[in-house]
């Protein structure tokens, strides 16, 4: 068998060396080559970078995004000490930390202590110390400090004209909303919760802040309305306030394993509590990425697929050019299987040979454009100031195998051609 096989793929290979009147099916092979080489070649450089841009995108809304929330279902304000206890002895949970969010109205102050410009914004009150969940925020801080958030710090302020310095609490701003704001570290905020505006009864409920430090994630829904405060002062500003959010934040050891976790949690706590995880909040979002990659590698699947058409051509042209031979091998006791196996090894070796100079060279390419980051953007409109790269071993293994696949289809139909052709009717008229 061994023998069979090797006789097979030697002919083939001697089938794809054109002789001098054979050139033209040569030259038709070549091409094929070179199709399928730079189809891979795209295919591989492609989604490299769309799996960097879903990676990079994914970081960054997971950076505000919890990984698992859990809130009560009436959306009432609890204490969640003791179901924290029982989450944090569950494996795969990293952190836990309890918060407090609602709608507020930003406002600034001038010189003279009047109001200044207005914007609304998502107050996130947070425990500053010693937080896991908040490491993100972190990392994507360009001013301050979350230990800022834990004290009071003297501020200079004009009220009606007089100047005095006041204790006033910590708040961190997204960059862009500070700059909508004109704000700077060092200058007072005004936060004001809305509801109580709406209500009609009684004064706004309004708490005056100092801003010590800004983020900047790249996303600006983020950037622009996010504003975190302390757990208590963020308490202390919404105190009943009907859209008042109160629950309990997580961080897991591996964020795929939320939905899991997510079920566990719920069945623990029980109906009164909604628990939800990053890949429901995200999921519209997250479908369209995978969507859009699945379009991007079918719509560059079809440089491979017209490569492999010209696979189709040229193997027909070589069977027509090899009629005798292909008639001496059967009389000499091949069987048509292995007149068959010839041309669909022809084939395999087209495919093999395209799909690793294709893979390779895309390896190299997505490796030296991640790595040194060749082509850059602009930060302000992509978020990111260079194409972002992943390098995922199952994106090239799929786009090899496509490959191969679509080439030994293409070669099926020129084999099945020359395993019909009868040596008899071959050497009678030839």
């Amino acid at each position: 068998m061994v023998t069979k096989l090797r006789y097979e793929f030697l002919i083939g290979l001697r089938y794809m060396r054109a002789r001098r009147r054979e050139r033209f099916v040569s030259l038709i092979a070549i091409i094929s080559l070179a199709g399928i080489t730079i189809g891979t070649f795209t295919l591989s450089v492609a989604l490299s970078v769309m799996s960097g841009f879903e990676k990079d995108l994914r970081a960054r809304l997971l950076a505000f995004t919890p990984q698992i929330t859990i809130e009560r279902s009436d959306g009432g304000v609890w204490n969640p000490s003791e179901l924290e206890k029982k989450i944090a002895a569950m494996p795969g949970v990293m952190a836990s930390a309890p918060f407090v969010t609602s709608q507020v109205m930003a406002v600034s102050s001038t010189d003279s202590g009047a109001p200044g410009l207005v914007s609304g914004g998502i107050l996130r009150g947070v425990q500053p110390h010693d937080n896991a969940v908040l490491k993100e925020l972190k990392d994507t801080l360009e001013d301050g400090t979350l230990t800022d958030l834990e004290t009071t710090h003297p501020v200079t302020v004009a009220d009606k004209g007089v100047k005095r310095v006041v204790e006033l609490p910590a708040a961190i701003l997204g960059k862009s909303l500070a700059f909508e704001l004109g704000v700077r570290p060092g200058d007072p905020v005004i936060l004001i919760s809305p509801a109580s505006l709406g209500a009609g009864i009684g004064p706004p409920r309004l708490k005056r802040f100092v801003v010590t430090g800004f983020f900047h994630s790249g996303m600006y829904d983020f950037d622009s309305t996010l504003v975190f405060v302390a757990l208590k002062d963020g308490r202390a500003l919404l105190a009943d306030d009907a859209s008042l959010e109160s629950g309990l934040e997580l961080r897991l050891v591996n964020m795929f394993d939320a939905p899991t976790i997510r079920d566990k949690i719920a069945a623990m706590a029980g109906p009164d509590f909604e628990v939800s995880d990053w890949t429901t909040a995200n999921a519209p979002l997250f479908a369209a990425l995978k969507l859009e990659k699945f379009t991007y590698f079918m719509v560059l699947l079809l440089i491979v697929l017209v490569a492999a058409f010209n696979i189709i051509a040229t193997l027909v042209m070589v069977v027509m050019e090899r009629r005798k031979e292909i008639a001496i091998v059967r009389t000499m006791g091949a069987r048509a299987a292995s007149v068959a196996s010839i041309f669909l090894c022809e084939g395999a070796a087209l495919g093999v040979i395209g799909t690793i100079l294709g893979v390779g060279a895309g390896f190299v390419t997505a490796f030296t454009i991640g790595k040194y980051h060749l082509i850059h953007l602009p930060a302000d409109m992509f978020m990111v100031s260079s194409v972002p790269v992943m390098i995922n071993p199952w994106n090239f293994v799929v786009v090899a195998a496509a490959t191969i696949v679509l080439c030994l289809a293409a070669a099926i139909y020129p084999a099945l051609q020359a395993a019909r052709l009868s040596p008899v009717e071959v050497i009678r008229y030839e």
